[in-house]
């Protein structure tokens, strides 16, 4: 898959993927929230339906500053400590 970066211009960086666990069972998600309205409602119904349905375990939730900002380097530090993916969320 072919991803179009605008910020490189014409240059193209390929991007190595990581593969597809074969199982959810006991793997650890974070949830990052953007602080739009209901992001972290949404977010925390979808870490209780994973927890639930796929027997995972919620690693923990960082908010960003605000919708547009990066997640900081130490919260991307921290969930690769506790981790094993995460899931951002979109609110409105």
């Amino acid at each position: 898959m072919d991803i179009f970066d605008p910020t490189l211009g014409h240059e193209h960086e390929p991007i190595d993927w990581v593969p597809r666990p074969t199982q959810l069972k006991g793997l650890r998600v974070g949830l990052v929230e953007n602080t739009k309205f209901n992001s972290d409602v949404l977010l925390k119904k979808i870490g209780a339906r994973l927890e639930t349905q796929y027997g995972m375990t919620v690693a923990g939730m960082k908010r960003k500053r605000n919708s547009s900002a990066s997640v900081t380097d130490a919260d991307i530090a921290d969930f690769k400590t506790r981790a094993d993916f995460v899931v951002a969320g979109v609110g409105d």
